[in-house]
């Protein structure tokens, strides 16, 4: 399962045939409400390809069952959990989809309305109907994934499930990725490669295995299971996006840039295309390409990002557009840009004020530049989990450095998520200022051999060609 942009979904169990899971019994408990059989058929081939980690595919098979019968909630309610609607649209859909299943029968109705709550992010809800669900139809593994707390289980947990579903390949997906987190990447990497053993013909598997193989800097093992994920039906564009990673760290950025081109062509929805456009932003990032390019490409992401309606993504580019013409020095349109941005959406997205911070930063604007990491902490300090910790230390250190007081910012970087690439970028930045050659090296060399890409991240890759530029002048 890709992390950089596949959305990670609770599982929910239903009564239907799985060609590619090999299930230890099937529960006979939910009968279908509908009588279509066009219906029937396209919402098994959804929870097959779900099951299975392919959400695009899986989202295109929902829709198609409500095309066929309109009345079928459970359907129209994974649809609209896996299809990327904006919030307004979700929230009509998963309600019309509750209403409908209860036409239907208690368990279909107890699925749909569990599914809801896990959309929303009503886990405490979710689970509790997940749980009561498990508790009719016991026999299946989907279920069960889902009881013990699906993707978001704690990793004992995960190991306790595995134990009991040996042959069910979402556990070892989940387990992979907690593997790897926990510090453990034999064991991360035995769990991807079990999960395929398991589950040879599905492509999710082998974009797990890359993945976890790429983080583990076995690049060229990594592309060749990307490749084989991109090979297969139904059609998986993140495995494109993945091969756009390992060409990147190998210093490919042309490459790299069809293989995102390659994604748009293959991409399930908008919003995945305007996902793949972001990362050809970050290609060019990385590469440290000439303020034209990165401009003409966060040009082609926010007309996308218009297009779609996408008002707060379009803030966020904007922002990010600011710091590329302030680093080259173009201070009215740095500030016609952070205008747009702030004009972009009702409510002013985090992001903006990181970006502001840094643009009005890099313009020595640092009155401004105040006023935005004042508005961060305000924001933080009105919601703490609508800002992220790292961010919000990263932008205040920056500014201390960049104002001559490197050991204040080195005091809250330390006692920052000293393994995220940006709070590394800034550290090493930190020591450089305050003449700690050695130190400041080490932690560029942190980020340079730190092979968890996220092209998306705007301050991922620009961490990555900040350390790039330092060892290189070295």
């Amino acid at each position: 399962m890709r992390t950089r942009s596949t959305r990670l979904i609770a599982a929910v169990a239903i009564l239907l045939v799985v060609p590619l899971v090999a299930r230890s019994q099937v529960d006979t408990s939910l009968k279908l409400s509908t009588t279509n059989a066009t219906a029937a058929a396209e919402f098994r081939a959804g929870m097959s390809d779900w099951e299975n980690a392919s959400f695009g595919s899986a989202a295109s098979h929902f829709k198609a069952a409500t095309n066929a019968d309109p009345n079928f909630g459970i359907a129209r309610v994974l649809y609209a959990s896996t299809a990327g609607l904006n919030p307004a649209q979700q929230n009509t859909e998963l309600n019309r989809g509750v209403i409908d299943a209860a036409r239907g029968n208690t368990n279909e109705l107890i699925l749909a309305a569990a599914y809801r709550e896990a959309a929303l992010g009503h886990n405490d809800a979710a689970n509790a109907l997940y749980h009561a669900a498990s508790q009719l139809m016991p026999g299946d593994q989907l279920l069960a994934f889902s009881a013990m707390g699906g993707f978001g289980m704690p990793v004992a947990t995960t190991r306790e499930f595995v134990a009991h579903h040996p042959n069910y390949p979402l556990g070892y997906n989940t387990l992979a990725y907690q593997a790897w987190f926990a510090g453990d990447p034999t064991a991360a990497l035995a769990a991807a490669k079990h999960q395929i053993e398991i589950l040879p013909n599905a492509p999710n598997p082998h974009d797990t295995y890359a993945e976890i193989l790429q983080w583990n800097g076995n690049l060229a093992e990594a592309a060749a299971h990307y490749k084989q994920a991109a090979s297969m039906q139904p059609r998986f564009p993140e495995a494109y996006a993945g091969l756009a990673e390992v060409a990147t760290l190998q210093g490919q950025y042309d490459q790299a840039r069809a293989y995102l081109n390659q994604a748009i062509a293959n991409a399930w929805t908008p919003q995945d295309k305007l996902d793949y456009l972001r990362q050809i932003v970050g290609t060019y990032v990385v590469q440290g390409a000439p303020a034209a390019d990165i401009t003409k490409a966060l040009e082609a992401a926010i007309a996308e990002a218009k297009a779609e309606g996408d008002t707060r993504l379009t803030a966020v580019l904007y922002s990010q557009l600011a710091t590329v013409q302030a680093n080259a020095g173009n201070a009215n349109a740095a500030h016609q840009s952070l205008a747009m941005a702030k004009a972009a959406s009702a409510n002013v997205p985090w992001n903006v004020h990181y970006f502001g911070g840094m643009a009005h930063g890099l313009m020595k604007h640092w009155g401004p530049a105040g006023q935005e990491l004042a508005a961060l902490k305000a924001q933080a300090a009105a919601d703490p989990s609508s800002v992220p910790k790292a961010q919000l230390a990263a932008l205040e250190g920056y500014e201390l450095t960049q104002q001559g007081k490197p050991a204040d910012a080195l005091a809250i970087l330390m006692s920052a998520d000293t393994t995220n690439v940006l709070v590394m970028s800034r550290i090493a930045e930190a020591h450089a200022a305050l003449g700690h050659t050695a130190e400041a090296a080490a932690w560029n060399n942190r980020v340079n051999t730190n092979y968890a890409l996220n092209l998306a991240d705007f301050t991922n890759v620009n961490s990555r060609r900040r350390a790039k530029l330092a060892t290189a002048s070295r």
